[in-house]
């Protein structure tokens, strides 16, 4: 007969010892983020964009923690292209809040961000974009998701926006992120 050992470390990954084996899983950051209530989405309402608007903008209000954004989901009902950039010190408005939903239903934090749909304060199409982390295209009625995986850090008064350049009728963004001390 078998019996098996967990063993969960300060970190809080796990290690199974199963028949004179060690197993391990190790929690990801995201994971983690997630059972500790610092994981977050995001999700614009569908509107009727204008070309070059900001769907969804997301700004980190944090002093002393940085927002890692995880994944990001685009739809649109018209082909467009669409633009993922990033810029700071603005001051985020736009026609809707966007409350940031809690990845952990049991969890009672809220983030600590500013973020709208329909975003007009960002001035990164007038420049050019000149701070943009993806471009690309999504068919009409189609979807596109993009697997950051944490790897664009926002620090406080930074903030991720996605626009579209071409006019549409419903267009929506989710941009799931989570929160990690410096």
């Amino acid at each position: 007969m078998s019996e098996t050992l967990t063993v969960i470390g300060p970190s809080g990954a796990a290690a199974t010892v199963a028949d004179g084996a060690v197993s391990v899983r190790p929690l990801t950051d995201f994971q983690k983020a997630v059972e500790d209530g610092d994981a977050y989405a995001w999700a614009s309402l569908t509107y009727d964009p204008d070309g070059h608007d900001t769907i969804l903008s997301v700004e980190n209000n944090s002093a002393t923690r940085d927002l890692y954004i995880q994944e990001i989901h685009i739809q649109s009902d018209t082909a467009s292209q669409f633009v993922v950039h990033s810029g700071s010190g603005n001051t985020q408005a736009g026609t809707a809040a966007v409350t940031g939903t809690n990845m952990n239903r049991n969890s009672g934090k809220v983030a600590p961000a500013t973020a709208y749909c329909d975003e007009t304060a960002n001035g990164e199409q007038a420049g050019g974009y000149l701070r943009r982390f993806y471009s690309g295209l999504v068919a009409a009625d189609g979807n596109v998701l993009i697997p950051v995986g944490g790897t664009i850090v926002l620090p406080n008064d930074h903030f991720i926006g996605v626009d579209f350049t071409t006019a549409a009728t419903a267009g929506n963004v989710t941009i799931i992120g989570y929160y990690k001390d410096r």
